[in-house]
């Protein structure tokens, strides 16, 4: 017994290092302007604990119910397939809203899929601890533990940060849309593609089960994550063509030189050394210009009422990183 609990913990902490890892490389992803580490820590942690937890809660009382109205099979794949993905959608939803709300720091879709990932994942964690932990208690041994914790690691977590970058994504779109019906329509349409996705996944491995291979699961899950590569790669040429506009913009205002165009929107030569000063001062005026180009983009889908307002702080990110280029050579190296 010991030996299995070694076993299960060791399986853990791997896959919780795996999941982490890609956690971070989508966070490096986002190359543009990325978000805070400890709002996504935050984030992920919401994930693995009150949005796992609270959803454990609601399905427990939504199982009561569903078991008194369809019997035991019936309230099983309604909780596989519709209630359980909605509850859990929503619980790490709340995450990703919270940051909307709270937060500067949330200006697009993008940073709805990285933020979406982050609370997937953390859920991810944390289900898999408790599926290894019965697993366990019911006596599986030890290359059972194993195996289970793996195939969770390459199926359930992928379709939680699948699905959950899809709900992010689209509540970018609603931070974006000057509407307030048409936030609220995103907001529906990001829940009910999450549920879709997380339901419609989880009723294909019940099929699975009978009538796919593995090779057939395995392709599913190709797809899967090629889609999501898909979307995040298109997302962040969306943040390239924002950054350009809007720097070129600032430039024909007079507001910034030339050279700003040429590089800040083009991440290979951001990350360049010598086209301004130390590495710590391209990294600072970097951040601050495309603060000022994805804040800017973000004020233009306001209301007209909110947008002379909220133009006070692009005010003053514009003057910040004039000041910051005050002394910058006209055309650096």
């Amino acid at each position: 017994m010991l030996i299995d609990g070694f076993a299960l913990l060791v399986s853990l902490v791997f896959s919780t290092a795996f999941l982490v890892v890609v956690l971070a490389f989508v966070w490096w992803m986002d190359r543009y302007d990325r978000e805070p580490i400890r709002l996504v820590v935050l984030v992920f942690a919401w994930g693995a604990t009150i949005s796992f937890v609270g959803s454990l809660v609601v399905e427990s009382l939504a199982r009561s119910a569903l078991v008194s109205a369809y019997g035991e099979v019936g309230a099983s794949m309604q909780l596989l397939v519709v209630i359980g993905p909605l509850i859990e959608e929503v619980a790490k939803g709340i995450g990703i809203l919270l940051v909307v709300l709270l937060s500067k720091h949330f200006d697009n879709p993008t940073d709805g899929i990285v933020y979406g990932t982050a609370v997937g994942l953390g859920f991810a964690v944390a289900e898999n601890a408790l599926y290894g932990f019965a697993g366990f208690l019911q006596g599986m041994d030890n290359g059972g533990i194993v195996e289970l914790t793996i195939l969770r690691t390459v199926f359930s977590a992928g379709i939680h940060a699948v699905s959950s970058a899809a709900l992010g994504g689209l509540m970018g779109f609603a931070y974006l849309s000057p509407i307030s019906l048409k936030r609220v329509l995103w907001l529906l349409s990001a829940v009910g593609l999450a549920t879709l996705l997380h339901g419609g996944w989880n009723g294909a491995h019940v099929y699975a089960t009978g009538e796919l291979s593995i090779f057939g699961m395995l392709f599913m899950v190709l797809c899967l994550y090629l889609s999501y590569i898909l979307t995040l790669f298109l997302f962040l040429r969306s943040e390239h063509r924002i950054l350009h506009r809007q720097l070129t913009e600032e430039v024909e205002l007079g507001v910034l030189p030339q050279w700003v165009v040429e590089i800040i929107p083009f991440y290979r030569k951001r990350i360049r050394s010598g086209w301004l000063g130390s590495r710590l001062e391209q990294a600072v005026v970097s951040r601050a210009l495309t603060r000022l180009a994805f804040r800017k983009h973000a004020i233009e889908r306001l209301p007209a009422s909110e947008r002379e307002l909220a133009a006070l702080e692009v005010v003053t990110i514009r003057e910040s990183a004039r000041k910051m280029l005050a002394h910058a050579p006209e055309r650096p190296s």
